[in-house]
């Protein structure tokens, strides 16, 4: 049986063997092949070139895999901080189940419907968690004033701003920004006694 001697026939037997050629292949015997009808030439050259091809596309996929790993990692994991530059948009509306009936001091009644606008960090989940806290202070706040004090639309604003001011206690910041951004009353009955 005949052994294989040019490296185009140790390459190709060993590729049949299941072993990787030598990178190197020595000069000498590259210069003793046949250059009959070219093939042994094309055919090696292509081999390499085949060779040379495939490697490039292991780190090139590598590398897209990593840039794709960090998008998503950056979305999930680095949360965007929001400050005087860079404000929260607007998350989902929560509305108390029920209005907030009160006794007003002079006698009187008030009964308000309260919606809360969140943030996109806040949690409606929170709110619905939170909501007999809620509910008890929009009680103290609203018990606090009169009806002349809730009947005037100055009033009526000073109200909101103290209700918000008192939810976005109860909620708290969420990626340096505040889970309530704003107060809207749905319903605003007074009954003078």
């Amino acid at each position: 049986m005949a052994t294989a001697t040019t490296p185009a026939a140790q390459a190709a037997a060993s590729r049949l063997a299941g072993v990787r050629p030598p990178t190197a292949a020595p000069a000498a015997p590259a210069a003793e092949e046949p250059e009959s009808g070219g093939k042994g030439k094309k055919g090696k050259k292509g081999g390499e070139e085949g060779a040379k091809k495939k490697k490039p596309v292991k780190p090139i996929a590598l590398a897209v895999l990593v840039l794709l790993i960090g998008y998503v990692a950056k979305g999930k994991i680095i949360k965007p901080h929001y400050g005087p530059h860079n404000p929260v948009p607007a998350g989902a509306i929560y509305d108390f189940p029920e209005s907030v009936t009160v006794n007003l001091p002079d006698g009187s009644l008030a009964q308000i419907a309260i919606s809360l606008q969140l943030t996109k960090v806040g949690s409606v989940k929170t709110a619905t968690k939170d909501n007999s806290e809620l509910m008890g202070t929009a009680v103290k706040i609203i018990g606090a004033d009169s009806y002349q004090t809730l009947l005037s639309p100055a009033g009526r604003i000073a109200l909101q701003r103290a209700l918000l001011t008192a939810y976005q206690k109860v909620f708290g910041q969420s990626e340096g920004a505040q889970e309530v951004s704003g107060v809207y009353f749905t319903s605003y009955v007074l009954q003078q006694q």
